[in-house]
């Protein structure tokens, strides 16, 4: 039941997300100056990333991961919930299509995975979402220009960076 609500709050806020598509820069090329709908529109993307995470590890029996998932889940879900309020002062932002294929490709992988395998895809699929994340609130805050969206990138860059180095040491453990 709480995936559940999770899920939903999830989608409410993803929902309110409807403006200009992020299109402007190819697929996989670095955007040296992310917009601030472009940096809003990729912490939805890593957050519903970590809502879907947390579906795939339901079935497993180690606990560990299963903690770690609820944890990032329930950590997007409060993220989500400041975006939302965040993006009435800041302006709209889409999620990309090829983004959420992107995603969806990832989660894909993890399924087809067991045992320790789908541990470390667990995480390797984590790292590489973090250090995105984390990069683009970083070139961002290089050249931000929207105090509001500037100040909460600096808010979430802290727990970002070192969820992420978590990341790395679970990933180099497994």
């Amino acid at each position: 039941m709480r995936i559940a609500a999770l899920l939903f709050m999830l989608a409410l806020g993803a929902g309110a997300v409807r403006s200009e598509s992020l299109d402007r820069t190819p697929l996989g090329a670095v955007d040296p100056h992310p917009t601030p709908p472009e940096v809003i529109a990729r912490l939805y993307e890593f957050d519903a990333f970590q809502q879907a995470a947390i579906d795939r590890t339901a079935a497993l029996s180690n606990s560990d991961v299963q903690n770690v998932a609820a944890l990032r889940a329930e950590a997007a879900l409060q993220r989500d919930q400041a975006l939302v309020e965040l993006q009435h002062r800041a302006g709209k932002a889409e999620i990309s299509r090829p983004a959420a294929g992107e995603r969806a490709d990832v989660l894909a992988a993890m399924d087809s995975a067991e045992g320790p395998a789908f541990v470390r895809s667990f995480y390797a699929a984590q790292l590489a979402q973090y250090e995105m994340t984390v990069s683009v609130l970083e070139r961002y805050l290089q050249s931000s220009d929207i105090d509001d969206v500037k100040n909460f990138a600096a808010a979430q860059l802290p727990r970002l960076r070192a969820e992420l180095e978590d990341t790395r040491a679970a990933l180099a453990e497994k």
